[in-house]
């Protein structure tokens, strides 16, 4: 029997080979790269859906903190300033959110940093649909916001695992307060 003709019977048997990209990651042939897109793409969705609630509502009272840090499960510290009181949370994610409370117990601003943003509707409460259907809108390079509306100023920036901002009232702000109190 002719060896070759036995070999064209078989079926193509070849290793597979695993080519490496300019990264330097080997790639597999049963992995797409719209197949590593959609993966990435639905880890960052959950993360999204998962990220740490805020704490405090903006222009509510005080005892809205309390009740926000039990739920997250947040390390408190509370620092007593001459003209305001600030409530600094933690969560167990890494989070910071830092709320300033007037003397009259009203949430006036906020600031926020860590690893995921906030959820923006929660902490800006009444103000959530003024900030998001403002025309007064400037976005600029790397993810940075400003929103001035009002009585509300909104800045935020960031990007992935790097979130940074704050909020307040221009109109709660105690006497005395500066905006750049608010870090």
């Amino acid at each position: 029997m002719n060896i070759s003709r036995l070999l064209s019977t078989l079926p193509a048997w070849r290793p597979v080979l695993l080519r490496r990209t300019s990264s330097h990651r080997p790639r597999s042939p049963l992995v797409s790269d719209h197949a590593l897109f959609a993966a990435t793409l639905a880890l960052g969705a959950m993360a999204a859906l998962t990220a740490v609630p805020a704490r405090a509502t903006l222009g509510e009272d005080v005892k809205t903190v309390e009740v926000d840090r039990q739920q997250v499960r947040a390390a408190a510290q509370v620092r007593t300033l001459s003209k305001f009181t600030v409530h600094d949370l933690q969560s167990p994610g890494g989070a910071i959110v830092h709320e300033y409370i007037s003397p009259a117990g009203v949430v006036f601003g906020v600031s926020w940093g860590g690893r995921s943003l906030p959820n923006l509707r929660q902490l800006l409460g009444a103000h959530f649909d003024t900030f998001t259907s403002s025309p007064n809108r400037q976005e600029g390079g790397r993810g940075h916001l400003v929103v001035r509306e009002g009585k509300l100023f909104v800045e935020s920036s960031g990007h992935m695992r790097s979130f940074h901002g704050r909020a307040y009232l221009t109109d709660a702000l105690p006497t005395g307060v500066s905006v750049d109190d608010i870090k």
